[in-house]
């Protein structure tokens, strides 16, 4: 979607269109990015999963898994080189748990994409007089360059709610978790001489069930479910040319399970995931999880392979992720602390 965006702000530089006249579509792409090399590498397969610093973003309600407060950062030139990126897109947040299993998170998330050029207007009344006299002809130089910077600001809640489900007589206490968890977002973009700002609301919840307390057997795992409901207020980009970008709701959600191997701390997860904007996209990871240390992980975004690996020492998480994209591979390294 970003790559959409990237090159329809581009192209309406040049053609000397305000892009926000014709951006409703694709109001906020920068947005449907992703942050974090783990769940990027899964194929964006994280709605039931989310449980680390990166969760305010694929369902807010994972933050309240977080034990101990995480810093979270990830870099990623989009598209181009690291010397010479097309865009600079970046990711920075911290996560904090409080009493009474709440967390507290903000996080920033800023696409900046410079040097778009702008051309000046075509002169003579059409393409026939251009090519019948000479001086109605474009020289094919910008007359300078424009700057396109879009922020988001996350502020996040999320409670853990913990029951044990009675299932009755010669039955068992089986472990519910249903965490609830909310975003507040500040969105700004600038484009040149235009200036956009809007408010908007996320609301999600996980539903965990310990099947190894239902069936009384430790080789059983963990199933989740999760649903993220984006953008509920229809969260409308204002321009200061008095032009509006509503986004429409976006329905995300998902299912997952978690399955202990053998071997002590070693483990399997499979997800699924499924958006209701932009016409639906499917999104299915893979991950293996050794020894608490280290993980591997594959997925499909759409038609798109993703894959990664990441490794965890003392307080520090590194994770890598390659995804697959018709314009350019796309590479993202993504790194948090526990404090």
């Amino acid at each position: 979607m970003i790559s959409i965006r990237i090159r329809w702000s581009l192209w309406f530089a040049v053609l000397g269109t305000p892009f926000q006249l014709l951006a409703g579509d694709y109001a906020n792409a920068f947005l449907e990015i992703g942050v974090g090399a783990r769940a990027l590498a899964m194929g964006s397969s994280f709605c039931s999963l989310a449980d680390d610093g990166t969760a305010f973003y694929w369902n807010p309600a994972g933050l309240a898994f977080i034990k101990r407060t995480k810093v979270s950062g990830m870099y990623g030139n989009q598209f181009g080189s690291l010397t010479s990126p097309m865009g600079n897109y970046h990711y920075l947040g911290i996560a904090a748990p409080l009493s009474g299993s709440v967390v507290l998170a903000a996080n920033w998330i800023r696409l900046a994409v410079d040097g778009i050029p702008v051309y000046a207007s075509l002169e003579g009344r059409s393409y026939f007089d251009r090519l019948h006299d000479p001086s109605f002809r474009p020289s094919g130089e910008p007359d300078g360059s424009i700057a396109d910077i879009e922020d988001a600001l996350f502020f996040s809640f999320a409670k853990l709610n913990q029951w044990e489900w009675d299932l009755g007589w010669m039955y068992h206490r089986v472990r519910l978790e249903i965490p609830v968890g909310m975003n507040l977002k500040f969105i700004r973009q600038s484009l040149g001489s235009g200036s956009a700002s809007g408010i908007g609301v996320d609301l999600g919840t996980v539903l965990r069930l310990h099947l190894d307390d239902l069936f009384q057997d430790e080789k059983w795992g963990i199933l989740s479910w999760g649903i993220h409901l984006q953008d509920l207020t229809r969260t409308s980009m204002n321009w200061n040319t008095k032009h509006q970008d509503p986004i429409p709701v976006n329905v995300k959600w998902g299912f997952s399970y978690r399955q202990p191997l053998p071997i002590e701390n070693n483990a399997v997860s499979i997800s699924y995931d499924r958006d209701s904007r932009w016409n639906g996209l499917h999104h299915v990871g893979l991950e293996y999880d050794g020894f608490g240390v280290f993980g591997l992980r594959a997925g499909f975004e759409g038609k798109h392979f993703t894959i990664g690996a990441g490794v965890r020492f003392w307080v520090i998480g590194i994770d890598y992720a390659f995804l697959s994209h018709e314009l350019d591979s796309l590479h993202r390294i993504s790194c948090s602390v526990s404090l």
